[in-house]
């Protein structure tokens, strides 16, 4: 495969190499509008197998909706479980956040489960992951909460560690996520705050993006007013997008004659403002926390602009919103995009091997909660844009909004399948289309 990019966020104040191994117990179109009112059309539902040697956990006896035809196991029980990111040798790497290490899934034949590894522990909250090649040797990049780490793999082993960028800040969106494109790394430094106007003016190195050379040279600020930008990925075309988790319980923002201006309203809430997926180049400014998504009069959420917000920008002098780069695609609120990888070069079906996936959290102030999901977006090579996103994995929430499952990342595998993580279950689920 071409130059894999996943993500992952951490911290290590000490990094220990495990070499033990453990064992651990042609596609359908989806024919999907979000414009309809009916975003999963041509969805099917699909009772979860469990791999041989895998504990379903909170997912015994689920199921999810997939695209027509398609199957869905629980692959893996892996606690934790964040970004994914495949490896030459045809195993995964996954990163578990808060429990500290990154494991390595090892697939097996006849139906069985992954072989899992530790294949690095003592990392703090290990989050953004990536995989590239450089020099002839195959690098990790992982994103930590103070730092950005690179490794050499070789014989599912990492060796020569190296810092690229050290001291980020930590607290409130401190994760780190990151992609690699052509000797480059992108990663972001989410915001200390919800919309707190003062966190630009006190902390210049937050809600931005940044990118270093693979040797850490280089650091250079690429976007700001980007309050949470954890899916990183770069498009066919070499240009790198974020996907963007906007601000919650933010306040009515229009003047007009409802007398809601500067309230928080909940209606308004559970509908803005809307998370973003976006082109990011030298110079972006996404507006947080000063300017917030407008999509009226876009019911396909697509080319959105901005309104002042109240509370930070209310007679529009801390920003412009109308230079404010444009986002091109509106998620519904509240979605919480996390995973975020383009499936250009990927096994899958052709209707899904040229756009982007979109894998979203879910959220957790709406009423009712947004439900987490995978959506794919369609890539425009002549327009060089994506498109609506339409979903193709959901069901991890029930009808009165409780959840068993939170999907996080979404990656096409060298077998043709989609590998889906779930840090709440503490799994990793395998989406097979029809042969």
């Amino acid at each position: 495969m071409s130059t894999v990019t996943k993500r992952l966020v951490g911290a290590a104040a000490s990094v220990f190499l495990v070499c033990g191994i453990a064992a651990c117990t042609g596609g359908a179109t989806v024919e999907g509008d979000p414009t309809t009112g009916n975003p999963s059309a041509g969805l099917h539902t699909a009772r979860l197998s469990v791999a041989n040697g895998a504990e379903a956990g909170k997912a015994a006896g689920r199921s999810l909706r997939v695209p027509t035809g398609w199957r869905a196991e629980v692959w893996a029980d892996a606690p934790g479980a964040r970004m994914a990111a495949w490896l030459p040798d045809g195993s995964m790497l996954l990163t578990t956040g808060d429990r500290g290490t990154l494991l390595r899934l090892e697939p097996r034949a006849d139906g069985r489960a992954p072989a899992v590894e530790e294949l690095a522990t003592g990392l703090d909250d290990p989050q953004g992951i990536a995989v590239t090649e450089q020099d002839g040797a195959t690098v990790v990049v992982l994103g930590e909460g103070p730092r950005i780490d690179t490794w050499h793999y070789r014989d599912g082993r990492l060796s020569d560690r190296s810092v690229l960028v050290d001291d980020l800040p930590t607290g409130g969106h401190g994760g780190k996520f990151v992609a690699v494109h052509d000797g480059l790394v992108a990663y972001d430094i989410g915001s200390a705050s919800n919309s707190d106007g003062s966190d630009r003016r006190d902390h210049p190195d937050r809600a931005v993006i940044r990118q270093v050379r693979l040797d850490g040279s280089d650091d250079t600020l690429l976007a700001t007013g980007v309050r949470n930008g954890e899916g990183l990925g770069y498009a066919p075309d070499g240009t790198l997008f974020a996907a963007v988790n906007q601000a919650d319980n933010q306040p009515y923002p229009f003047r007009d004659d409802t007398g809601q201006y500067g309230k928080r309203v909940q209606s308004y809430v559970d509908e803005h403002p809307n998370d973003q997926v976006t082109r990011i180049t030298r110079g972006t400014e996404l507006g947080w926390p000063f300017c917030q998504p407008d999509s009226r009069g876009k019911p396909d959420l697509l080319d959105l602009g901005y309104v002042d917000d109240p509370t930070n920008n209310p007679d529009g002098t801390a920003l412009d919103c109308s230079t404010v780069s444009r986002t091109m695609v509106g998620l519904p609120a509240h979605s919480a995009p996390i995973g975020f990888v383009f499936t250009h070069g990927s096994a899958l079906p052709a209707a899904f091997d040229e756009g982007a996936l979109i894998t979203t959290h879910g959220s957790w102030n709406r009423e009712p909660p947004r439900p987490p999901s995978v959506s794919y977006s369609a890539w425009d090579a002549d327009a060089r844009t994506l498109g609506q996103p339409r979903t193709i994995v959901e069901g991890f929430q029930d009808a009165d909004g409780s959840r068993w499952g939170r999907s996080v990342d979404a990656v096409p595998g060298p077998d043709g399948s989609l590998y889906v993580t779930d840090d709440t279950a503490g799994l990793v689920y395998r989406l097979t289309p029809p042969a």
